[in-house]
């Protein structure tokens, strides 16, 4: 025979009062809406994602929250509305994806770690530091101060492509397809003095596997052209729902079909995804 159990009768549920000071009293104090406010914005990530799940009040204060403190992470105004997802806070405080460039080794520093390639003709792709046969890349861009570096094409076709996953980047899928940002492309390319080359850029947006827009440029170094840097740039803008992936090509070859590397050559590609403005109705 199954003994019987007491049971003790729960408290009653009790309907969250917006006046009154649930959440706002923390070790017998009474703290206003403000300066709760200002504690949070003072702890780090991690510790908001917990305070957020506490009680009904810190939750509702938490988007405020979140926003204050991607303004202050970016150093510049960021959207808001009442429908953004916390987690877009929260990648663009601690990934900080915006403005800074999203591609990987973007000069050849690094090698050829990074770029996949698709056509290494000729004496291939190579590397040179300092660029040869060309001026130095220009002391106005930072990404130059440090390291002379560049890629150089040779007498075949040479061409190579590089993936940004905005999502792993930390740019969420609400910004992509609600604020549709601007995304920024450019690049510096060159040939030496003595040779004229073709130098190609191919950028694509796409959504899974299906492009939304490209950018396609190509330039004939020849003349007046030779032995200076050039620079390419183009905004996508509008370019409609669903972008989840970048993919940036690049590549050239020389004119004369000389053995070595007489190619173009290209330094500083860069891939900014802008912070997007506010929505004005």
């Amino acid at each position: 025979m199954m003994g019987q159990f007491n049971t003790v009768p729960s408290t009653p549920r009790v309907p969250f009062d917006e006046e009154g000071d649930n959440g706002l009293v923390l070790c017998d104090t009474y703290l206003p809406v403000e300066v709760l406010i200002e504690i949070f914005c003072r702890a780090d990530c991690k510790t908001l994602v917990n305070c957020q799940l506490v009680c009904k009040r810190w939750r509702m204060l938490m988007n405020y929250v979140w926003h204050k403190k991607t303004e202050q992470a970016l150093g510049k105004p960021f959207p808001w509305n009442d429908k953004m997802p916390w987690s877009v806070f929260y990648l663009a405080c601690t990934k900080k994806p915006y403005e800074r460039n999203l591609l990987k080794n973007h000069s050849g520093a690094e090698g050829i770690i990074f770029w996949t390639m698709i056509y290494n003709g000729g004496s291939q792709w190579t590397i040179e530091e300092p660029p040869v046969g060309a001026p130095e890349l220009p002391q106005t861009e930072l990404m130059f101060k440090d390291r002379q570096t560049c890629f150089a094409t040779s007498f075949e076709r040479c061409t190579k492509m590089q993936h940004i996953n905005l999502i792993k980047e930390g740019i969420h899928p609400y910004i992509l397809d609600t604020y549709q940002p601007p995304i920024v492309v450019s690049e510096w390319y060159s040939c030496r003095w003595d040779c004229p080359a073709v130098y190609r850029l191919e950028v694509k947006l796409m959504a899974e596997d299906e492009p939304l827009d490209e950018f396609k440029f190509q330039d004939v170094l020849e003349g007046e052209k030779q032995n200076r840097w050039l620079q390419v740039s183009h905004v996508f803008e509008n370019y409609g729902t669903g972008l989840r992936v970048i993919r940036f090509e690049h590549g050239g070859k020389d004119r004369s079909y000389w053995a070595g590397h007489y190619g173009s050559k290209m330094a500083g590609a860069c891939v900014t995804v802008k912070i997007p403005e506010n929505m004005h109705s």
